[in-house]
Order: C-alpha cells, then sequence, then structure tokens
C-alpha cells in the first residue's frame, strides 16, 4: 500500500508543532524560536522530497529540537498536567461505563477527543449521555472487533496514545484483557509529543491496572519503524489482534502489510 502523502497539507500543523515543542523548552526565546523555525522548514522541504509520511518529519523536528537544546522531555510540565485533570474528568465520568463493548469503546474515544484543559463542567457536560448510548462512528467496526474477541485471540496488542488518555482506556483494556490469553498495553519507549511512557505509568500509579506493559523501543510519534526495538518487532509479528490509538499511530501503521488485523 502507497504510504500517504501529507504535504503541502501538514505543513502548517508541523510548523506550528515545532514552535510549540520549542516553547515548552525556550519560552519566549525569540531567537531558539526563529532558528527552530528555519531548521523546522529545512526538514519539511526534504520530507517532502523524499515522501515522508507527517509523523516521519515531526520525529525528525522533535529529535532536532531536543538535542538543540538539551531537554529530553519538552512535554513533561504539560503530560503531567494533563493526567491530573484527566484523573478528575475520568472520576467523574467512570460510573456512566457500561459492561458493553461500545461503551467502552466510546469513553477511549472520547478521551481521544477530550481538552482536558477545558472547565471541567463545560467538558462533562454532554459525556455521560454520549457513553451511554454509545458513539456514532464514521466507520463503525465495533461488531468486528466484538466477533475477533469471541475467538479467543491469543495475544492482543494496545497501542497508546496521548498520556491523558490512559485513564479513558482502562475500561476497554480490561474488556479486551478478559477475553484474551494475553493482552499487552504498549507505549512509547522514550519522551514523544505528549504521548504516554513508562515514566507516566509509574508516577500515576497507573501500572499495577494494566497487566502487561511493553513499549516501542523508541521515542518516535507513532511507529517509527526504522527505530523501533526487535522486541516490539516480535510482539507485532506474534500479535493476532492490534488496536492502535491516534492519528500518527493511524499514518504509520495503515499502508503497512501487517501480519494481524489493527483496528483504529
Amino acid at each position: 500500500m502507497e504510504p500517504f502523502k501529507p504535504f503541502p497539507q501538514c505543513v502548517n500543523c508541523l510548523m506550528d508543532l515545532a514552535r510549540q515543542a520549542a516553547t515548552q523548552v525556550a519560552g519566549e526565546d525569540d531567537q531558539f524560536l526563529a532558528e527552530t523555525g528555519s531548521i523546522a522548514r529545512e526538514i519539511l522541504i526534504d520530507a517532502e522530497k523524499k515522501g515522508m509520511t507527517s509523523p516521519e518529519a515531526a520525529n525528525r523536528i522533535l529529535r532536532e529540537i531536543k538535542r538543540r537544546s538539551g531537554v529530553s522531555d519538552p512535554y513533561a510540565q504539560f503530560k503531567a498536567e494533563e493526567m491530573a485533570q484527566a484523573n478528575r474528568v475520568f472520576s467523574q465520568l467512570e460510573r456512566y461505563v457500561g459492561d458493553d463493548l461500545r461503551s467502552r469503546m466510546s469513553l477511549a474515544v472520547l478521551g481521544n477527543s477530550l481538552d482536558f484543559f477545558m472547565d471541567p463542567d463545560e467538558a462533562l457536560s454532554h459525556i455521560p449521555d454520549q457513553i451511554q448510548k454509545g458513539l456514532s462512528f464514521f466507520h463503525d467496526d465495533v461488531a468486528r472487533l466484538e466477533s475477533f474477541l469471541s475467538q479467543d485471540p491469543g495475544l492482543v496488542l494496545y497501542l497508546t496514545d496521548n498520556a491523558g488518555e490512559l485513564y479513558f482506556d482502562q475500561p476497554l483494556y480490561e474488556y479486551i484483557r478478559d477475553r484474551a490469553a494475553r493482552t499487552v498495553l504498549v507505549v512509547k519507549g522514550g519522551p514523544s509529543l505528549n504521548d504516554v511512557t513508562r515514566a507516566e505509568l509509574k508516577v500515576s500509579s497507573l501500572e499495577r491496572r494494566f497487566s502487561e506493559v511493553a513499549d516501542t523501543g523508541t521515542d518516535g510519534a507513532g511507529i517509527d519503524w526504522e527505530h523501533v526495538s526487535k522486541e516490539f518487532l516480535d510482539l507485532v509479528d506474534q500479535a493476532d489482534l492490534i488496536l492502535a490509538k491516534g492519528m500518527a499511530n493511524f499514518e504509520s501503521m495503515y499502508p503497512r502489510d501487517l501480519p494481524s488485523p489493527v483496528f483504529f
């Protein structure tokens, strides 16, 4: 399958990403921001010539910012605040979650779309009703996923996205865990934007809620196939089913010919 060709549609978003990441490490240091902008433009010009995906281009930009700033995790504080707010929101929503797959899937998807920094009352106002009714998906594969899970899968991989979403992933993960021989939560192997890593799992005490945790072996957004670990590749090869959250995972996995079904 042909990879996505995101340029020029994604250039503005990637430039915004570069400025956001640079601001996380340097505040309003105009010189650093200007230099970062110039480097990001050069990377994007080269990325377009080489037909890179958005995650591939983003990874080059983010690694350059980390290298130049000496800050290994530009979003550390952002993630801590996001997770604290997400925990508060989730604690008020948990009682509305049903035992069925659609309800738990809806919660996980809502976690992907919530702005955790909105006023909590505003963020929560319509959520309970949406969870109880279930979301209407543009491409609805809930029944198909239910069918796969009814076949006693051996290994299921649950690929995570943003740190705050992890609270909203718990009920869905537990549903899958109860129906598969082995369910592995996969986090990033190093800091990448506000994606969850083992560090956030440990600090938040969420690690004990997941029966098995693995990581990608690298810090890349999405799945950086060039740098992932052999251990992660082995898991992908052995998996009977993969669930992957987030646009970067979709962009980096959808074009690949993977040995097992993938639900995004």
